[in-house]
């Protein structure tokens, strides 16, 4: 058994070494919003990875969160500017570079912001 996991651990090592990058902080980015529906208002760079940590909308409408054209969930009855949200949490939420984020279900005239740390990736 012990010869065994060596063996494994021995073919997987230089897999895991390399598997991942350093983050390194880059910036804050206000994504704003102000349209009915925009399910890919945004694009994260080449090289970089968000962190998008929270959302403020003065929309008393159901509000879905669109990743790379794919509705994924919701933020229900936001209410006024300044009020917490009562959403279900789908924060924090991390997307990788390439990937598109937006969102669908406001009326014209209402306001959306996601607030989100950018990051380099360092190979």
């Amino acid at each position: 058994m012990r010869t065994l996991l060596l063996i494994l651990f021995s073919i997987y090592k230089p897999v895991l070494a390399t598997a991942q990058g350093t983050l390194q902080f880059n910036q804050v980015r206000l994504l704003e919003g102000s349209q009915g529906n925009c399910p890919t208002c945004w694009t994260v760079p080449a090289g970089k990875v968000w962190k998008i940590g929270s959302v403020n909308c003065n929309s008393g409408n159901t509000i879905y969160y669109v990743v790379n054209n794919r509705q994924l969930g919701f933020l229900a009855g936001l209410g006024y500017a300044g009020v917490d949200p009562r959403y279900i949490n789908p924060f924090p939420m991390w997307l990788p570079a390439g990937a598109t984020f937006g969102y669908n279900g406001m009326s014209n005239n209402q306001a959306i912001t996601f607030f989100a740390l950018e990051f380099n990736v360092i190979p």
